[in-house]
């Protein structure tokens, strides 16, 4: 049987499940060289991204476990570093196949590792103190503490943020810090700013496009009018989103994250939830309601409704249902389908996830592999030599893949 060409191979491979292309590596030293190469990774990732393949959702109740999506037959229990009895893992971010996960400050331990559960690798970031203001005297709490956790791809790096907001007489400070796994450290950054105050106390920032959102209101003593903040990851800088132009009173809003898009959630209570997504990204009038449901119509009275995917085809939307179901709703037709799946824990969190091969080293520099002085055969290395030129031309300019 002729060899394939290494080429062909790619386009083969690129196209596979993280759990097939682990085991693959075994297969030979070019095939394990190739897919640990970070030109490949990103190859597979872009990909996945593209395709919306390789998802998997993340449910969090005292445990974690990851159920296959868009099958969703199969629960399994994921087995990360900070699993233990009695101690409720956090999940405070997902981006690119990695998850940030902390066990809080437990015991005067504080626990956080970024983890990818398809290669089983992962990160301990060092505990991180809090920095209370000069005048500290006139805070008594912390009022806000809240996450986020994305990809710089400025600087081709993964961050977690950190927003603390202190609250005392009549007023309030913050303190942020962000955490680098290209650096391997915590820094502090120049402070929220204090006209905006974080609207929930247990958010995380929702990651797209290089920036992480949250609501905040103007101040604690405002109307309570909304607005989106956005910390961009690169240049480490604060910017307010556009919103759509709503209509229908007054309701009670959240952002979340939609085929990567911006997703805000219009909850108008004991009315209806309006779920709108931001087509392209920072462009006001791309603003548009993908669906409305009704309270007391299709499924019931409820709390709240949050879309977590959509179907290859984008006619149908996952939904939860107060942390308890999810249903497919069907776009056109506005019917819904329960989704009923054996061992499904409480969703106590969910949230969709990529899976990559996203390694977790500090540095992904690229390092040159060393050379044996073993001289083979010139028709040999010159074959092999054209291989691995035509591997490496193949991998740097990437390739047209047809979706």
């Amino acid at each position: 049987m002729a060899e394939l060409p290494m080429v062909l191979i790619t386009e083969i491979l690129v196209r596979l499940p993280v759990k097939y292309l682990v085991r693959f590596r075994c297969v030979s030293k070019p095939w394990d060289s190739l897919i640990k190469d970070p030109l490949f990774i990103n190859l597979h990732l872009k990909h996945s991204l593209a395709t919306h393949t390789n998802q998997t959702l993340i449910i969090r109740d005292s445990y974690l476990h990851s159920l296959d999506f868009p099958a969703l037959s199969s629960v399994t229990l994921i087995d990360h570093p900070l699993e233990s009895d009695g101690r409720g893992t956090e999940l405070l971010g997902s981006c690119n196949g990695l998850l940030c996960l902390s066990n809080g400050d437990i015991d005067g331990i504080d626990d956080t590792i970024f983890y990818n559960p398809a290669t089983r690798r992962h990160h301990v970031l060092p505990a991180c103190d809090i920095e209370f203001p000069d005048n500290d005297d006139c805070f008594t709490c912390c009022d806000r503490t809240v996450y986020g956790f994305g990809y710089d791809h400025v600087n081709d790096d993964y961050k977690l943020v950190r927003v603390i907001q202190f609250t005392g007489d009549d007023e309030f400070d913050s303190e942020v810090k962000v955490y680098s796994l290209k650096s391997g450290s915590w820094g502090r950054i120049h402070d929220f700013p204090r006209e905006y105050y974080l609207s929930y106390k247990r958010a995380w920032g929702n990651y797209v496009n290089g920036f992480l959102h949250w609501v905040v209101t103007r101040n604690p003593e405002s109307d309570g009018t909304k607005l989106i903040i956005a910390f961009d990851l690169g240049s480490e800088e604060y910017k307010i989103v556009s919103q759509p132009e709503y209509s229908g009173g007054e309701f009670h809003m959240n952002v979340d994250v939609l085929k990567g898009c911006l997703c805000v959630l219009c909850n108008y209570v004991d009315v209806k939830t309006d779920v709108w997504v931001m087509e392209e990204y920072g462009v006001q009038n791309s603003w548009t309601k993908l669906f409305s449901i009704a309270q007391g119509d299709i499924i019931g009275i409820y709390e709240y409704v949050r879309p977590l995917a959509c179907s290859k085809e984008g006619s149908r939307v996952l939904v939860e249902q107060d942390g308890k179901s999810l249903f497919w709703f069907d776009l056109e037709t506005q019917t819904i389908e329960n989704v009923e799946i054996v061992g499904l824990p409480r969703l106590l969190d969910t949230e969709m996830m990529v899976e990559s091969l996203v390694p977790l080293e500090c540095s992904q520099r690229k390092v040159k592999p060393k050379v044996k002085k073993v001289q083979p055969k010139l028709k040999e290395k010159k074959s092999k030599q054209k291989r691995d030129d035509d591997m490496n031309s193949f991998l740097s300019k990437g390739f047209k893949l047809k979706l």
